[in-house]
């Protein structure tokens, strides 16, 4: 199974975070070492319990990461470095469709107001985890 990890840059080093996997974390100095840490909570997080269905993509969008995942009714983009911007939508395709359109509107609003776009302090990757066979 591959799950989507979301990294933010913080004040001190990073954090890191998977939306299908809720609770499990990591933080660390480096980029490296927190990938490490958050690779190593994942699987005592995971050490017994059934597995979660990996759900989230990201999307890059005028190079912002966007995570995809399925909601209540749909689907829901988020931004992850523009707060208060989301779209929701029927379809993972859609979701998508509206994300663009919304964070391209947004960026050029800002930048009429002489204002500039928020910065870009996230990152994302994947991580695989075997499925285990029971014996």
């Amino acid at each position: 199974m591959r799950y989507l990890v979301v990294m933010h840059k913080t004040g001190t080093g990073y954090c890191a975070g998977a939306p299908d996997v809720l609770g499990c974390v990591a933080a660390g100095d480096t980029r490296e070492e927190t990938e490490s840490l958050f690779r190593e909570a994942l699987e005592l997080h995971l050490e017994g319990d059934a597995l979660p269905e990996p759900d989230a993509q990201a999307i890059e969008v005028d190079g912002y990461n966007v995570v995809i995942r399925r909601a209540k009714n749909g689907y829901r983009a988020e931004p992850q470095d523009i707060e208060h911007v989301v779209a929701a939508a029927d379809t993972r395709e859609r979701a998508e469709s509206l994300i663009r359109e919304t964070i391209a509107s947004y960026v050029e609003d800002l930048r009429l107001c002489g204002k500039q776009p928020p910065e870009r302090i996230s990152e994302t990757f994947y991580v695989d985890v075997p499925l285990t066979v029971p014996a």
